[in-house]
């Protein structure tokens, strides 16, 4: 028997069950009613009657407001009235954008939003498609150079498609974790979680459009009608404007399995896509070979790329979440549906985000070689050591599925010790398989840290955020896409493990004593709890100090080589000297340390980066 293991399937079993989602939220009456417009005199049958900025710099939202005295049952349909926006850029390039019904307490109309790419002079018409066609006038705008601190859209990196890069060039990491729905009150929450993650340096969030949170369709509302939830898309034009405040980008989940599943988390009885409940599937899969609920999906397409596509602070659209849990997982099925709704989300989407989706296993390389896929995603719940990341020395190969899949940027969409309930115990508290998660995967070249699901139940009540703060500081102005992951030897071998990324003027080192993980964790708090050591409430993890630990790695070229080491939780400087290269080799001794610590090596003389 593996004793270590049960200890550890113990101490982290907390509930003793699977957590079940969270119950679908009663949502009000809209406030509001369907009265008539109030339209300019001049405006016979469709006009912009205000605009946000006449001068706006690049890459920053513009907003107008648009008013016609048509009208329609469903605002929301586009078979009933369809207004677009055609926006001419200096050059003569013509981009056009949806424009969006909206509605919060008593006001309603007819908005659209739109980032500018380009500086000069602009000129924005809106065009009415249905009920008839017909051009207003357009008025004109001015788009002044970017602020500082202002990239563009995120995109693959054009150097190493291993990475993320801004449209300026500028690199771009991801480090945070999901925070795919609010617990009280959505303002408050997100307010408390974005000011958390920015004072720790995190600058990433996967936030689900899901029935519990702000998906536009659920047993509230008819199919096609988002009437009943434009609370909860006031409240994610709130979100999304907290983000780009703080720097934080928003990976969008669109659709969670749950809603489409008949085993897991089944919501698939509360669907309106359900025959069931009058929608137009017999069964999940049908959603995406039923015609009616093909056109009813990317009627919601239109509209969320109407509302949100404009921001710069989007990081990703995501298909589905964990979509191996429905119907839709079989591979020409999936292949078929992402390829139909990709176009039409990018027909509606002139920044062409980034698109991503997710299953809970490594997934299907067909899907993930799909041109219509940017970011591969991986999900791992695992209380064993996160040092299996590795795709250099030891453990198991977590790039042994990626031997079939196209270059592409590769994330930790969901991490954590336990796809069970995870609160604060005497293990968790301590944030063990949380700090090693954010290490472990840039270190062997990932595109995110991986990215912790427990925000609401762990992160927040253990006030784990600080952990941001280390590795956040050691990344600030190093570029990832120069980097490759490189072997290091450690001697004593069986006291710590170190991981390397190697740039032409620097190596970036991780390195961990080899007791720091949950297993270990686990077989100590058992062993003290037993004996009378420790109590619950008493009880440290704290493995035993390593010091004596030397590292063997490839020099740089020769002279002597700067040594800097930094403490992983806080980012401070512990120390630094100077080490000779001998024979090609650079033998560096490790400061005394009980969990793991950060180092960066540079030619003496050289630049030892922002620190």
């Amino acid at each position: 028997m593996n004793y270590r293991a049960a200890a550890l399937a113990c101490a982290v079993w907390l509930a003793g069950c699977a957590t079940a989602l969270p119950p679908v939220p009663p949502t009000p009456a809209p406030a509001f009613t369907l009265e008539p417009f109030e339209t300019d005199a001049d405006c016979a049958t469709l006009c912009i009657r205000r605009v946000s900025s006449r001068r706006i710099p690049k890459w920053r939202k513009l907003e107008f407001d648009l008013v016609t005295p048509i009208r329609a049952d469903n605002p929301f349909d586009p078979n009933q009235i369809e207004i677009d926006v055609r926006f001419t850029s200096p050059q003569g390039d013509v981009v056009e954008v949806p424009a969006y019904f909206y509605s919060h307490e008593r006001q309603q109309g007819w908005r659209a939003r739109f980032s500018p790419t380009a500086e000069g002079e602009w000129r924005a018409q809106p065009l009415l498609r249905k009920p008839f066609a017909f051009a207003g006038e357009p008025v004109a705008f001015q788009v002044s150079p970017p602020l500082p601190g202002s990239h563009g859209f995120l995109r693959v990196d054009r150097r190493n498609p291993r990475y993320l890069a801004f449209d300026d060039g500028t690199p771009f990491f991801a480090i945070g974790l999901n925070l795919a729905w609010w617990k009280d009150d959505p303002i408050a929450d997100y307010r408390r979680w974005f000011d958390a993650l920015r004072a720790n340096g995190a600058n990433t969030a996967r936030i689900w459009m899901a029935p519990q949170s702000f998906s536009l369709e659920w047993r509230d509302t008819p199919l096609g009608d988002y009437t009943a939830r434009m609370d909860r898309a006031h409240s994610l034009d709130q979100v999304f404007e907290m983000a780009e405040a703080r720097g934080i980008y928003i990976q969008l989940t669109l659709l969670d399995y749950s809603q489409f599943s008949l085993n897991v988390y089944p919501l698939w009885r509360e669907n309106p896509y359900n025959a069931a409940n009058g929608g137009p599937c017999a069964r999940p899969r049908d959603f995406a070979t039923d015609p009616a609920a093909r056109a009813l999906f990317k009627r919601r397409l239109r509209y969320i790329a109407a509302r949100w596509a404009y921001s710069t602070h989007l990081l990703a659209w995501e298909w589905w979440n964990e979509v191996d849990f429905t119907e839709m997982v079989e591979t020409e099925l999936l292949r078929r549906w992402i390829e139909e709704m990709t176009a039409e989300l990018r027909a509606h989407d002139p920044y062409r985000h980034l698109v991503t989706t997710s299953y809970s296993v490594p997934g299907d390389p067909h899907i993930w070689n799909m041109p219509e896929i940017d970011v591969v995603q991986r999900h791992e719940y695992i209380g064993e050591d996160a040092r299996w990341f590795s795709p250099v020395g030891g453990g198991r190969a977590f790039f042994q599925h990626m031997k079939e899949v196209a270059h592409k940027p590769v994330v930790i969409g969901e991490f954590a010790a336990t796809f069970t309930l995870e609160q604060p115990n005497a293990l968790t508290r301590e944030g063990v398989q949380f700090h090693n998660g954010l290490w472990a995967a840039p270190f062997n070249g990932f595109a995110s840290t991986a990215m912790y699901w427990w925000w609401d139940t762990l992160v927040e009540p253990a006030g784990l955020w600080s952990h941001y703060r280390g590795l956040s500081a050691f990344l600030r102005g190093e570029d990832l896409a120069r980097y490759a992951p490189t072997a290091i030897v450690v001697t004593p071998e069986q006291d710590a493990i170190a991981l390397g990324l190697r740039a032409p003027d620097r190596v970036l080192v991780w390195l961990r004593n080899r007791a720091y993980n949950m297993d270990e964790g686990a077989y100590q708090y058992g062993v003290q709890i037993a004996t009378g050591q420790a109590k619950e409430h008493t009880f440290r993890f704290v493995p035993r100090r390593l010091d004596a630990v030397t590292l063997e790695l490839e020099a740089l070229g020769a002279g002597r080589h700067r040594v800097q080491w930094f403490d992983t939780v806080s980012g401070a400087l512990l120390s630094a000297s100077d080490v000779a290269v001998s024979d090609g080799k650079l033998i560096v001794r490790a400061p005394p340390f009980n969990r793991d610590l950060a180092a960066k090596v540079t030619p003496a003389g050289g630049a030892p980066g922002p620190h």
